[in-house]
């Protein structure tokens, strides 16, 4: 059966979004900015599907990278918790594939382009690590699973067939007890900084779930934050650690917009903290260390406080215990202590 949803965008323009479902066949859909033009669509559709007349190969005939592009720009992004990341790659593939038809997108094409990729130079000059050429093929494979799957565009979307990018992300940088201080004396002039890095420690969340919070998110009086846009889809609530709640509850919030750390250029988007994190880490006298690695100093200081890899798991939100097993080596005492109460009990045995 056919569902028409109407959408309103940010600007105040109208469109009508098609989605039909038949057991047994992919889902269809298509957005217009015309009702009529919706409804004729959706009749033809089908009737087409229902006798057997519509078949997705010659969608992707018609169909180019470029508009598939424009259609996951206006219905995904928005649901991602850093859509400018996802955004750049896709324009990359715009740039060198967009005017192939999707039937023409096949995994030995974007094999060649992804080789041509990590030869290339990135913006700092040097080659792209493997971490930065997985998002990339992330990016165009996901968009191809949704042409097939959600959209009825592709028939087989072949994803299965790009080369897979090895990413060794074993790292596990934290702040000592000598640096952890001297961060937060170098953050806290900076208001955005000092929350967000109080946030980020005392919650281990990621960069791109804090900047992306929202105000309906927050709830002051259960002093918690719930994430809804994160990495693996997983919504996942998270105390608000108690050095940022005076600091959440005395934030000024703007009229226009939801954002807790809305950009001052404009409100609509997050704010970019990269200059002032560099100017923190080199005020307290800080190396190699990343944004990122704040996450996993959450997760180090709760291993070494004797929280269960499970439990921190579930605050990190990560699906694979083996993520998580990366910080195992951390509590060498809480083991002993686990491992003594065998002694007690093999002991009490005899």
């Amino acid at each position: 059966m056919a569902a028409i949803e109407k959408r309103t965008a940010s600007d105040g323009s109208t469109s009508y979004r098609v989605k039909i479902r038949i057991k047994g066949h992919p889902t269809a859909t298509e957005t217009f900015s015309r009702l009529t033009d919706a409804k004729q669509w959706a009749s033809k559709t089908e009737a087409a599907i229902r006798e057997k007349r519509h078949f997705p190969e010659r969608q992707a005939q018609r169909k180019t990278l470029a508009e598939a592009i424009a259609k996951y720009k206006a219905e995904e992004l928005p649901k991602l918790a850093q859509p400018q990341h996802r955004e750049r790659h896709l324009s990359w593939w715009n740039t060198r594939l967009g005017a192939y038809h999707l039937s023409d997108v096949r995994p030995e094409l974007i094999n060649e382009h992804m080789q041509a990729l990590a030869k290339e130079a990135g913006p700092s000059g040097k080659p792209r690590a493997a971490s930065t050429l997985r998002h990339y093929s992330i990016a165009l494979t996901h968009l191809l699973n949704m042409a097939s799957s959600k959209w009825g565009w592709i028939e087989h979307a072949q994803t299965d067939r790009v080369q897979k990018i090895a990413v060794h992300n074993d790292r596990v940088r934290f702040l000592d007890d000598d640096e952890l201080p001297r961060l937060l004396d170098a953050v806290a002039p900076h208001e955005d900084l000092n929350l967000f890095v109080l946030l980020a420690l005392g919650t281990g969340a990621r960069a791109g779930e804090l900047l992306s919070l929202t105000w309906p998110q927050v709830d002051m009086k259960s002093r918690s934050i719930r994430l809804t846009k994160t990495k693996n889809g997983d919504m996942r609530t998270l105390p608000i650690p108690a050095q940022a709640l005076p600091l959440l509850a005395a934030r000024v919030r703007r009229l226009d917009t939801s954002l807790v750390f809305p950009s001052r250029k404009d409100p609509r988007k997050p704010i970019v903290l990269r200059r002032a994190w560099l100017e923190a880490l080199q005020a307290a006298g800080i190396e190699n260390f990343k944004v990122h690695d704040l996450r996993h100093s959450a997760a180090s200081y709760l291993v070494q406080g004797g929280a269960s890899l499970l439990a921190v798991a579930e605050l990190l939100g990560h699906r694979d215990l083996k993520i998580t097993r990366r910080y195992s080596h951390l509590a060498p005492q809480h083991l002993r202590d686990v491992a003594s109460r065998l002694d007690e009990k093999l002991g009490g045995a005899r």
